[in-house]
């Protein structure tokens, strides 16, 4: 399965428009999605402000917006860890499931998005948290292979499985003011007991994409899918997995 239908298949998940009602959006804002993908919550707010400004690296998913043929948008690809190709301020920022990607310059990244706002313009994140490790009981092997596997992903500064509970104290110290800050209910990333057959699925190709050969030996991976995937068809299944939503206001 490609990352663009995998991707599309996630989007019955996320409950975007009562998202989109809680950023603190006008008619006249334009607003930047960063990691925009492909385009669900875009074509969303686009409908309730004056332009939308989609930027993501990844070309196929930026087909499927693109197909989507919305009048108010521009469609970048680039880089969103630093915004000077956007030539005005704006008046505000929505990213979700992003940040994880810049594990060692997160803080100079918001930092980077908030220098390109208005004041009194504002940026709303989602974001996981404990992804990998909320979920339990699983055994003490597999934890101790997921506590090497996620410290040596962040060091290398490809995905920080710990990145939503970082993203306030870094808004606060850019002397923002937090409007929002709370958990989304999200049945394929935060259900507990026993998942369907379609989050298993979602699951079993979301570990097949990660990059444990870096750091394991291919019997090593195979128990720890195993014993993960498991754990999801249990009854015992606990999540703890969080899914962070914060919206700031730069004053």
């Amino acid at each position: 399965m490609s990352l663009k239908t995998e991707y599309q298949n996630q989007q019955k998940y996320r409950k975007w428009s009562s998202i989109v009602d809680k950023l603190p959006i006008k008619s006249d804002h334009v607003v930047a999605e960063l990691g925009c993908g492909t385009g669900d919550f875009a074509e969303i707010l686009s409908k309730k402000v004056k332009e939308i400004i989609a930027i993501d690296l990844n070309q196929n998913l930026l087909e499927v917006l693109q197909n989507k043929k919305i009048n108010n948008i521009t469609i970048l690809q680039n880089d969103i860890s630093n915004l000077n190709y956007i030539p005005k301020q704006i008046d505000g920022i929505f990213s979700s499931f992003a940040i994880a990607y810049f594990p060692n310059k997160m803080e100079q990244t918001l930092k980077n998005w908030f220098d390109k706002l208005k004041n009194g313009g504002w940026i709303g994140i989602i974001e996981i948290d404990d992804l990998l490790r909320g979920h339990t009981p699983l055994s003490k092997e597999t934890l101790n292979k997921l506590t090497v596997f996620e410290d040596g992903t962040k060091n290398k500064g490809i995905y920080d499985f710990r990145a939503g509970r970082k993203i306030l104290p870094i808004l606060k110290g850019l002397g923002m003011e937090i409007l929002i800050d709370e958990n989304l209910e999200d049945s394929e990333l935060t259900d507990s007991g026993v998942v369907s057959d379609e989050i298993y699925t979602m699951w079993e190709n979301r570990l097949n994409r990660l990059s444990f050969d870096k750091f394991f030996q291919n019997d090593e991976i195979e128990s720890i899918k195993s014993d993960f995937l498991s754990l999801l068809k249990s009854t015992n299944h606990i999540n703890q997995t969080k899914v962070k939503f914060i919206v700031a206001k730069k004053l």
